[in-house]
């Protein structure tokens, strides 16, 4: 890197003032920082809800899948803010051709998994994106660039974090308040809200996909701010160890200086050699050029000689706890249970540690196991290898045995509603109901399950007839309970109902 090309100011910063740099940077450069960002995001994030959100029917995995991919998000982002610095703007052609290159050579996959959750992940993608060092080197280097601006990196990421959600909660709650009183988006995009089992709603796929797409849409937003927040601290850290801003003043000076010298050499060579016969000059030794092109013919020898040498280029790491000696602390050797107290907890200390980090990795080893046995769950692929236990024969003291039911249920609840029985005529229709979907369907009841209860199960088993059932729940816990009896037509409804959703089977 250049410093005397960038097209920023260098000069000492705190951490907050380069992040606030890095906002700037987002500002100048908003239009082809933005380009670049939608331009990946969108596109992955449609990719993942038509695959995850819609083959595999698991719209919440698809948010998820999405935000663990920003790694690859912030390298698109990096490639352009990278260029900005130099006052250069690639096209958005320009920035996807090189992405293949950029996933090849940025580490991209070690940002996926292990170093996911890195709190310094903006400081230290400019050093696996721009350096291009090996992985030793770039280990190191990690480390000195994190020194003193591990504060500010960890704020940079604790406040775009809490930016995308505000804006997602934002966004949430004006489309709430322009909706018509007692419709809620929250209740079709996540069901688990409603807790009323009566009526549940069932979450709806195309509004789910637009709310993914809404949060992808924040992280496009959010996420420059945060990528050029990281590289700022990251050229601020530069800047402190390597001296850029003296570097570029001292280049400065010499400009401007540099031709006031050269007419004082030259007023200066005039009057000394103006009075030098051409015989003299024959005389004199070698030119400066000659003795130049000398020292370069011997240059690369002396560097070599310099490299081989055992001063030079030969890295070394040094890492020791001791104590003081005997005769720099004389208390140690008044007290030496001092000293075995301290080298018994140097090695409880050096135990725990270790038990610690075993204890990390398997917890985290835990976690993923959890994760996809819960995903596998989800989607279907696993299944307990045990047989359901058999429908109960009462459910809230109703009898659901199929032999308790005559052969055509919707025409006895049709005669029980002429003799103006209502009461029996719904608890038939919904005895018949449960005893359909228990051993039809195999639908999991209890025996002490209410009818908020059935009606969640069936829900959640995608029973074709959830809807009628639904309806009959209703009708049944309105005559049962508030001897509401209903309508002449409801009623018929009802029948009508029963017989499209089971056939008039018994």
């Amino acid at each position: 890197m250049r410093p005397e090309q960038l097209a920023l100011t260098l000069r000492p910063r705190s951490g907050w003032e380069a992040i606030d740099l890095g906002v700037r940077l987002v500002q100048a450069n908003a239009r082809g920082v933005f380009a670049s960002s939608f331009g990946v995001v969108l596109p992955v994030a449609l990719l993942v809800i038509a695959i995850v959100g819609f083959a595999l029917g698991a719209p919440d995995y698809a948010n998820l899948l999405i935000w663990w991919l920003k790694p690859l998000y912030d390298r698109v982002i990096l490639h352009r803010l990278s260029h900005a610095v130099f006052d250069e703007r690639p096209s958005l052609r320009d920035t996807l051709r090189a992405l293949p290159r950029l996933l090849r050579r940025s580490r991209l996959v070690p940002a996926l998994l292990w170093r996911r959750f890195d709190p310094q992940r903006s400081v230290r993608l400019p050093i696996d994106q721009l350096e291009g060092l090996d992985t030793a080197q770039a280990k190191l280097r990690r480390q000195v660039i994190s020194a003193r601006i591990g504060g500010a990196g960890f704020g940079l990421m604790f406040c775009c974090v809490h930016f995308e959600y505000v804006l997602l909660f934002g966004l949430i709650a004006l489309i709430e308040s322009v909706l018509p009183e007692g419709v809620s988006l929250l209740e079709h995009v996540l069901p688990w809200l409603n807790t009323d089992s009566i009526g549940r709603i069932e979450p709806n796929p195309w509004l789910q996909a637009a709310m993914t797409l809404g949060y992808a849409s924040m992280i496009a937003v959010v996420e420059p701010f945060y990528v050029a927040g990281g590289f700022s601290l990251y050229l601020k850290r530069r800047t402190d160890l390597e001296a850029w801003d003296l570097e570029l003043l001292f280049r400065r000076l010499a400009a401007e200086g540099a031709h006031k010298v050269l007419a004082v050499l030259m007023a200066v060579a005039c009057c000394v050699f103006a009075g030098v016969s051409g015989d003299a000059r024959a005389e004199a030794p070698p030119s400066g050029d000659v003795r130049r092109n000398e020292a370069i013919a011997k240059a690369p020898a002396a560097i070599k000689d310099v490299l081989k040498s055992a001063e030079f280029g030969q890295p070394h790491k040094r890492s020791a706890l001791r104590l003081r000696k005997e005769e720099e602390d004389k208390r140690d050797a008044d007290a030496p249970w001092f000293r075995r107290w301290v080298e018994f907890w140097r090695g409880t200390g050096r135990w725990m540690a270790e038990a610690l980090r075993v204890a990390g990795w398997i917890g985290i080893a835990l976690a993923v196991a959890a994760l996809l046995w819960q995903l596998a769950r989800q989607l279907g692929l696993w299944r307990a290898r045990r047989q359901p236990p058999p429908p109960p024969a009462e459910i809230a003291g109703l009898d659901i045995r199929p032999e308790s039911l005559p052969d055509d249920v919707a025409s006895a609840a049709r005669a029980l509603l002429a003799a103006g029985r209502h009461r029996e005529a719904l608890g038939l229709l919904y005895r018949a109901a449960l005893s359909q979907l228990a051993h039809g369907e195999r639908i999991p009841f209890d025996r002490g399950d209410t009818e908020g209860d059935c009606l969640m199960r069936v829900t959640r088993a995608g029973s074709a007839s959830r809807a009628y059932f639904a309806q009959l729940t209703r009708q049944w816990q309105a005559v049962a309970y508030a001897h509401l009896v209903p309508s002449a037509a409801d009623a018929e409804q009802l029948c009508a109902g029963w017989r499209r959703s089971f056939g008039g089977r018994a």
